[in-house]
């Protein structure tokens, strides 16, 4: 994933929640890439069940496979009902 990109750059689609190397669930998500090189590549949400989502938020190494992108690991920041907003990070 380019983390130079504007911070404008969008990036949605429906990607793979991957909990101890196993695939879980797809999810629809929406990201907005990082400014700058770092470990901070977009920041967004994801949308899904809420046990699936408490189980994402509980869960450590938790990763998101992109559609028709990368896998980046991602850390729940909170959120409501069905929606968890998250920051993702390389690999």
């Amino acid at each position: 994933m380019d983390s130079y990109a504007d911070f404008t750059d969008e990036l949605s689609g429906d990607g793979m929640i991957i909990i101890d190397g196993r695939d879980v669930a797809m999810v629809p998500y929406s990201l907005t890439l990082a400014p700058h090189a770092g470990p901070l590549v977009a920041e967004g949400s994801i949308i899904g069940p809420e046990p699936l989502l408490r189980q994402v938020k509980q869960a450590s190494g938790v990763k998101l496979a992109l559609q028709d992108g990368p896998v980046v690991s991602i850390r729940c920041e909170g959120g409501h009902s069905g929606t968890r907003r998250i920051k993702a990070t390389e690999g």
